[in-house]
């Protein structure tokens, strides 16, 4: 019989996440073989079969939990930047805020699963195609921030120019925290990258960096 309960409800958040972290510790040590989901629930010690019931049809655990970082990471960006009322201020936030998030990540898990969600799509063609839809995501909730706030701008149709390089901004703040940039350092790089921003607004924002 099929049950009309939730699957958002069958496990608890805080252990969804320690699920999600046990499916890319094992994939990074072991491989995706040995990422399955029963493998998992064992590491987990959580019942497979709530673990099949969660996740039906998928094949093992890499998918939702590249979806679900996605998914926390846009939530948690998006939420902060959307208190500004121009389009300097929202951006701005956008990148020091995943540039925050990247870098506590990558400090408290020992390693940043951005990365890992990249590297993956590259190697595995299945997952690839995951990654490329959760990457035009991405470049879409860049698009409607900019759209939103275009009467900033000089010119509207640059704003196709501006989602590109944004999204290499977001990529390149990837690779500096992989790498362990401090923060102190990727914070002045993220003012100069405004800079191609504020040249391409009505009116120059005059302001300094925010963090």
């Amino acid at each position: 019989m099929t049950s009309n309960k939730n699957p958002d409800d069958l496990i608890p958040p805080h252990k969804l996440e320690e699920v999600f972290k046990i499916a890319f510790q094992l994939l990074l040590e072991k491989g995706r073989q040995a990422a399955s989901i029963n493998a998992v629930a064992k590491e987990a010690n959580i019942h497979p079969d709530l673990l099949h019931q969660r996740f039906e049809g998928e094949r093992d655990l890499i998918a939702p939990a590249m979806r679900w970082y996605f998914m926390r990471f846009s939530q948690q960006v998006s939420s902060s930047s959307a208190m500004y009322a121009d389009i300097y201020s929202c951006m701005y936030l956008m990148l020091t805020d995943f540039a925050e998030l990247c870098e506590e990540q990558n400090r408290t898990e020992g390693s940043l699963y951005w990365s890992t969600i990249g590297e993956i799509g590259r190697l595995d063609p299945e997952l690839g195609q995951e990654y490329l839809a959760l990457r035009l995501q991405w470049a879409a909730e860049i698009r409607r921030r900019l759209v939103k706030f275009e009467n900033d701008l000089q010119a509207p149709e640059d704003i196709d120019h501006l989602v590109d390089y944004f999204m290499m901004a977001f990529e390149g703040i990837i690779q500096m925290v992989k790498f362990e940039t401090p923060l102190d350092q990727i914070f002045p790089a993220i003012d100069i990258t405004m800079e191609a921003l504020s040249t391409r607004m009505k009116k120059s924002p005059n302001l300094p960096g925010l963090k």
